[in-house]
């Protein structure tokens, strides 16, 4: 789904996705995808990213070059994503 016009008071981790998530209350026991835009110099290592993306503490890491089909006004196109999956033992999320 796109999510690229999101209004003030929508989840801040959907508002700087600019792509498409799950929400934490939609991901219970499911995994959450997480996608940005590829920064300018194509390399997933140098993607700047915000707090807010980062459930229950996860790291800014671990993104690596995916297919968004949102990207590019929905042509599709080159981003960074990682996939947050619950851990049932700690109750919050980590990189999968």
């Amino acid at each position: 789904m796109k999510s690229r016009n999101i209004a003030a008071g929508a989840c801040a981790v959907a508002i700087v996705l600019s792509a498409f998530i799950a929400t934490p209350a939609q991901a219970i026991l499911r995994p959450v995808y997480q996608q940005l835009p590829m920064p300018a110099s194509g390399n997933c290592a140098d993607v700047v990213v915000p707090a807010g993306v980062n459930l229950s503490g996860v790291a800014g890491t671990g993104w690596t070059r995916q297919w968004g089909a949102w990207e590019n006004g929905g042509r599709g196109g080159f981003v960074c994503g990682r996939t947050l999956v619950l851990n049932n033992s700690t109750g919050r999320y980590q990189i999968q």
